[in-house]
């Protein structure tokens, strides 16, 4: 019987706040459980209008948001003003353009949750 392995892995930031940001829950939700089932507290905002409105009432350590969302530059500069110690990563698809953002913020779409869960691990180390 072929078995996948599966590691355990012991966050190294366990009671860290997220906040995903994109137009729809999609991959969002799924990545969102994972990194519930992972120690991290974690909220969803559907656009720039709920994301700037829970930032203005939450404190977060890391914004995660989706290269797609509109306005991305204008949107993390506001959020990071709100919330001036999060680390905002960028959720980028590799078939799509991306901005010219910080390659060390990046996370894409379709990696395994392992490797995102990893990837989130090294933006909560710095948050």
């Amino acid at each position: 019987m072929n078995v996948k392995p599966s590691f355990a892995m012991t966050s190294l930031s366990v009671r860290k706040r997220l906040l995903f940001v994109g137009d729809r829950l999609g991959d969002a939700g799924l990545r969102s459980e994972f990194l519930r089932r992972n120690g991290y507290e974690v909220d969803f905002a559907n656009g720039a209008a709920m994301a700037l409105a829970m930032a203005r009432t939450h404190s977060y350590d890391i914004v995660l948001m989706g290269v797609e969302t509109p306005a991305l530059k204008a949107l993390a500069t506001k959020v990071q003003r709100l919330n001036p110690n999060a680390t905002v990563g960028y959720l980028a698809d590799c078939g799509q353009v991306i901005p010219p953002m910080p390659c060390y913020r990046m996370l894409w779409k379709g990696e395994p949750l392992e490797y995102f869960l990893a990837r989130v691990e090294t933006l909560a180390a710095t948050a």
